[in-house]
């Protein structure tokens, strides 16, 4: 099976990338494995994270009014349907952002595998040997896991896990006090969960500018900076 180009990842990059290529009349083959057709950005980054802090924002907003006036019942949560909503979410926009879009570019051919380099211009996938005049290789991104002596023996979640789980922890420690760490602080404190951010730090959001650091703990708990 010859290509013109040949993309390893089928994510926003590699499908960028494939979209480009079938415009131009390149014949292109996107081998995907890991992550479902789409990558982080739609399985297990920006669009779960982004629903479920909206689903925490408006009961975050029910049950603090902002006005006198208003009498609301205090809300109530179903986090597994939550959850359930989120994953229906990234159905729909897989299959209408990529699936369906993927089927009407005749001239990229979708390989599911993970692939292996055998020569400078073959990939093995599934057994099958691919050859290409050109690679892409654009296999994204996965968590950084730091090196804490004894994380290994306790168990742990990254992004990907925590955007699947079947039960709202009563507690969780964020480690990391950045942007995607605040992320997920405010989204599970929100739905109930009694949630510390530890960072190494003077102070959160480290990158950005100190003003943003300083407003962000007033309107979200407290902020207890510790050496070490």
């Amino acid at each position: 099976m010859d290509y013109a180009l040949v993309i390893l990842g089928g994510g926003a990059a590699g499908f960028a990338a494939a979209t480009v290529a079938h415009e131009l009349g390149v014949r292109t083959a996107m081998v995907n494995d890991g992550l479902p057709l789409g990558g982080t950005c739609v399985n297990v980054g920006c669009v779960p994270t982004k629903h479920l802090l909206t689903v925490a924002e408006s009961l975050h907003a029910a049950r603090h009014p902002r006005f006198e006036a208003l009498s609301i019942p205090p809300p109530t949560l179903d986090f597994p349907r939550a959850i359930a909503e989120k994953d229906r979410l990234i159905a729909t926009l897989r299959g209408t952002n990529y699936r369906t879009v993927l089927d009407g570019m005749p001239l990229v051919t979708l390989l599911h595998g993970r692939g292996r380099f055998v020569s400078p211009h073959e990939v093995e996938v599934g057994g099958e040997l691919i050859s290409g005049d050109r690679f892409l290789i654009a296999t994204g991104a996965s968590p950084h896991v730091p090196p804490l002596p004894g994380l290994d023996g306790v168990g742990y979640l990254t992004n990907r896990e925590a955007l699947s789980l079947d039960r709202l922890p009563k507690s969780m420690i964020v480690i990391g006090a950045g942007p995607l760490g605040l992320e997920f602080a405010q989204m599970f404190s929100r739905f109930g969960s009694t949630v510390t951010v530890l960072t190494h730090g003077e102070r959160i959001l480290s990158r950005e500018e100190p003003e943003i650091s300083r407003g962000v703990p007033g309107r979200g708990g407290d902020h207890h900076p510790h050496p070490g």
